[in-house]
């Protein structure tokens, strides 16, 4: 499921860097895959609450599986709104903002591989490390942002294409939320204790 969201997201930069309508469309059809195997995880976890009545590690680690299933299939959400962008962000004015956005784009997507692999490998430590790159995004946001309204100020009839850019920017700056997030269910996990990780 990781893998499919890591792959829509680096799919909807695609479309929306090169204008790519049917990859756009591949995404948005995409997403439905995820919203499948979001449900299956959700079953399977229903499942072994009922059969096995787990407590301590091993409830931890089901009711974890629940709530990454759930963020995961949110990142699908948002890269099916980054594809469907593609159609709208034509203007040329707003292509200085891409290095900017596939900046970001690399920064979140590379988040999330590094939240799957301490995730498998049950590494409290490494999800540590990965949360604090969100402090990047941020700062890419803010910069985003400052750039974005420049341009509409300077040119007020290309709005409606400056306000898609503010929702890109807007889900590229929760990807890195949500991915600390499930970083702060790995360590809740391993150490049986909740920590809020990048505030």
């Amino acid at each position: 499921m990781g893998t499919l969201v890591e792959e829509a997201l680096r799919k909807g930069l695609s479309a929306l860097e090169m204008k790519d309508y049917d990859l756009a469309d591949t995404v948005v059809a995409a997403d439905r895959n995820i919203d499948q195997m979001q449900r299956a995880v959700e079953e399977q976890c229903t499942r072994l609450i009922a059969d096995e009545q787990p407590t301590g590690a091993r409830l931890r680690e089901i009711v974890t599986a629940i709530k990454i299933a759930s963020t995961l299939e949110r990142l699908g959400d948002h890269a099916r709104h980054l594809a469907r962008r593609a159609r709208s962000i034509t203007d040329s004015h707003y292509i200085q903002t891409l290095p900017v956005i596939r900046e970001m784009a690399e920064i979140g997507i590379s988040m999330l591989h590094d939240f799957l692999t301490a995730w498998v490998e049950q590494s409290p430590d490494r999800a540590i490390a990965v949360a604090a790159r969100d402090d990047q995004l941020d700062r890419l946001h803010a910069q985003l942002m400052r750039d974005i309204m420049r341009i509409v100020q300077a040119r007020p009839d290309t709005i409606e294409r400056g306000v898609d850019l503010l929702f890109v920017n807007r889900f590229l700056e929760r990807l890195g939320d949500h991915v600390t997030n499930m970083c702060e269910w790995v360590v809740f996990v391993e150490r049986a204790e909740y920590v809020e990780l990048n505030q």
